[in-house]
């Protein structure tokens, strides 16, 4: 991993540090802006990051872009974030914003498993290193709507999307040192 990846790694987790700190404001923000039709847009981008569309999602961008050489490297990355994500939400057991709030839940399929940290986020960063110069500043773009959804719609603190982004892309890196791919 180069130097400045490391650079703003570090700078994501102090952010993540930062935003723990004021969470409930910056939800409490994002909960007060909604709308029905930003509910719903919200909702349509945060389904795309859910477990059972993603890995199809990115199965068939590899293969569209001509990268099948890092699909299982990809699904490899996914399989650990989420594997992390799930420990990490057994151990912490954070409620999701909506519950600790007293919030109603803004989606009808809202979980009701910890908050930290946020598997949907945790996914669309992972498979970040395996995209093509082309393409990846847009996915970058899709993985931060993924991220400010999970916010807007209550099921997620800014920390736990934060501490999200950096798992999945730590897991990323990793993979692709695993298959030797750098």
């Amino acid at each position: 991993m180069n130097r400045n990846i490391r650079r703003y790694i570090w700078i994501f987790a102090l952010l993540a540090a930062l935003a723990f700190l004021f969470d409930a404001q910056i939800s409490r923000f994002f909960l007060a802006l909604q709308s029905n039709a930003a509910v719903s847009i919200m909702a349509g981008i945060s389904i795309l990051g859910s477990w059972y569309i993603f890995p199809f999602l990115i199965t068939l961008i590899l293969l569209i872009r001509k990268r099948s050489r890092y699909l299982l490297p990809a699904w490899l990355s996914l399989i650990l974030g989420l594997l992390i994500a799930t420990i990490a939400k057994i151990i912490i057991s954070r409620p999701r914003p909506f519950q600790a709030l007293g919030m109603a839940a803004t989606e009808k399929f809202s979980s009701w498993d910890s908050s930290f940290p946020s598997s949907h986020v945790i996914a669309v960063f992972a498979v970040l290193p395996f995209l093509d110069k082309k393409i990846k500043p847009y996915w970058l773009a899709f993985a931060i709507l993924v991220a400010l959804s999970r916010i807007y719609l209550g099921l997620h603190y800014a920390s736990d999307v934060i501490a999200g982004a950096i798992i999945g892309y730590l897991c990323g890196e990793a993979s692709f040192k695993i298959f030797k791919l750098k």
